[in-house]
């Protein structure tokens, strides 16, 4: 048993971890406590409407980690549900329903599903969903980002409240990091509110030089990525006339919660050590390199729906490459076995080997 548990550790893709536990009776009654941590998959995601996310009959996934592509199986009732991504662990599923709106936490893997109190507002645009399994946060919001200037809003939910806390804002790029809430644009303040007390404690200035646009052409993307303890801003400059990657620029900054005289400040970054970052259209996260073989850290995977393909930055040498990726449109998912319970740490489960079908296809020449 000790001996499964040290291999167990070192098998970074799910896919490797739930062959190995299939093989014999021995092997699968050996505690699955011991599941690393996973690389992301990119999940395909084709919707009616612009960056709507609605799952299907058989979710296709893409393991950047072993190159393969497969299925995951869905439950007839979950299909046509919608989503929001990136997601970790679990994908919030959301329901339209009027001036409120059902929500619940769904792991397509292990079909765990915990339904959680109606939002206590609308969805419209939902640009912006969370969820911490360590503390069991979720949060969601809603935000037209096509009328700049009108007021969003914002659930927060705890396992240890029935109720979700409310608040409204112009909430643009985001992030939420243990009860903690950030929001900014490019070239704006990053607004940060204690989401239980519902109150902004700090409007910190936007990184100096940083601008929504450059030239009519050149536009900022900005992103706010927790990472590990620490929050940092993205910023990514591209001249989409061109529509040249490798011409763009990113710029990385570190917030600084004490600062000069006790005020909050970004502060320029060189290297990000062994931490990757993965973003989409909207928003991002970050894993440290250290537990996957072949990988290195210090760098920043992108998406973006314009794009239609998945680009690698090195953030050292200030390389881009394309990477190969068979959907057109796709989000991040980071695979979990653990189950959140209403009390007490996270339980590991297995997956039921019907659920998740993996297809072995031909790795550069199939995907390009």
């Amino acid at each position: 048993m000790d001996l499964i548990s040290l291999i167990t550790k070192k098998l970074c893709d799910l896919p490797d971890f739930t062959r190995f536990r299939t093989v014999c009776k021995t092997w699968s009654s050996a505690p699955p406590s011991g599941c690393p941590p996973q690389f992301p998959w990119l999940l395909e995601w084709q919707g009616e409407e612009p960056f709507t996310l609605v799952l299907k009959r058989e979710q296709k996934f893409y393991s950047l980690f072993s190159g393969e592509t497969g299925k995951i199986s869905i439950d007839e009732c979950h299909c046509g549900k919608e989503f929001r991504g990136p997601c970790q662990g679990y994908l919030i599923l959301l329901q339209r329903q009027g001036e409120s709106s059902g929500i619940s936490l769904f792991n397509p893997l292990t079909k765990d599903e915990i339904s959680l109190p109606p939002l206590p507002f609308g969805l419209h645009w939902p640009v912006y969903t969370n969820i911490n399994q360590t503390s069991k946060e979720v949060v969601v919001v809603d935000q037209d980002l096509f009328k700049p200037g009108e007021k969003g809003k914002l659930g927060y939910h705890r396992a240890d409240n029935n109720e979700w806390i409310h608040v409204e804002g112009e909430f643009r790029n985001c992030c939420h990091s243990y009860g903690m809430f950030f929001s900014t644009k490019a070239g704006r303040e990053t607004e940060i509110y204690n989401l239980t007390t519902k109150k902004m404690l700090h409007k910190v200035p936007p990184p100096e030089g940083e601008i929504e646009s450059q030239g009519s052409s050149v536009s900022a993307s900005v992103y706010l990525v927790g990472s590990s303890e620490e929050i940092l801003r993205v910023s990514w400059y591209m001249d989409w006339n061109k529509g040249r990657v490798e011409e763009s620029v990113f710029h990385i900054h570190r917030l600084d919660i004490h600062g000069a005289k006790g005020h909050p400040c970004w502060v320029k970054i060189s290297s990000i050590d062994d931490r990757m970052i993965f973003l989409d259209e909207f928003n991002g996260f970050s894993i440290s390199a250290k537990p996957f073989t072949g990988f290195q850290g210090n760098c920043i995977y992108f998406l973006h729906h314009w794009l239609q393909k998945l680009h690698r930055y090195d953030i050292k040498s200030g390389i881009f490459e394309t990477v190969p990726c068979p959907f057109e449109e796709c989000t991040w998912f980071v695979p979990s076995l653990e189950q959140i319970s209403s009390s007490g740490p996270a339980v590991v489960t297995d997956v039921p080997e019907k659920v998740m079908k993996v297809e072995e296809l031909a790795k550069d020449a199939e995907v390009e």
